[in-house]
């Protein structure tokens, strides 16, 4: 009896980029520093936060710009301009009009028992996190397997995957994929800067 060889085949892998940006640490020693300034003059912000993001700050409601706003975050935008342009032709990704910007820019601070619950980022491309500050037993980044939904009677598996992003990497995924920072642990703060990139036309 003649076997034939198994040929192994996969399809519609989940990728994502995991890469150090290669800034000064005078760059990332100031952009630290103006995530918890903007902390302290953005009443609007912690006012979000405390009512959505307990323990924890984030501009995402009251200062998503900030490249905009700040030199500092528009060196930072720079940087991860041309990590998102390999990632996105990684992906196979076209635009046949316009072009994909960063639209949207802001700070996180996690202070101990923050955590960020399983949510995508809609009408955007491409999103991801830089990472200025992770205590030791901080967090990771959890994603959620795009598949869930379908598996039915399927045995049970491993459906969630925890990374640990690195002080100056970014982390880039697509942005219908599923993902949750779960509680911080420690006392000392996690600060990051996260972003979304949209296809506009203009």
């Amino acid at each position: 009896m003649a076997w034939v060889a198994a040929s192994r085949l996969k399809f519609f892998a989940t990728e994502l980029c995991k890469e150090r940006l290669r800034l000064s640490p005078k760059l990332r020693g100031r952009l630290l520093k103006e995530c918890y300034q903007l902390r302290e003059v953005d009443r609007e912000g912690r006012d979000w936060s405390k009512a959505n993001y307990p323990w924890g700050y984030t501009s995402y409601s009251s200062a998503s710009d900030l490249p905009e706003r700040s030199s500092n975050f528009g060196l930072l935008r720079e940087a991860i301009n041309p990590v998102v342009a390999s990632f996105v032709q990684r992906l196979g990704l076209r635009f046949p009009t316009g072009r994909l910007v960063m639209s949207s820019c802001w700070v996180n601070v996690m202070g101990q028992h923050a955590s960020h619950a399983f949510h995508l980022h809609p009408l955007s491309v491409v999103s991801g996190t830089y990472y200025l500050k992770i205590p030791g037993g901080a967090p990771g980044f959890r994603i959620e397997d795009p598949r869930i939904a379908a598996f039915m009677a399927s045995p049970a598996r491993e459906a969630y995957v925890t990374l640990k992003p690195r002080e100056g990497e970014v982390l880039l995924f697509e942005s219908w994929l599923k993902h949750e920072v779960p509680p911080n642990r420690e006392r000392a703060d996690r600060v990051s800067v996260s972003f979304n990139y949209d296809w506009v036309e203009r």
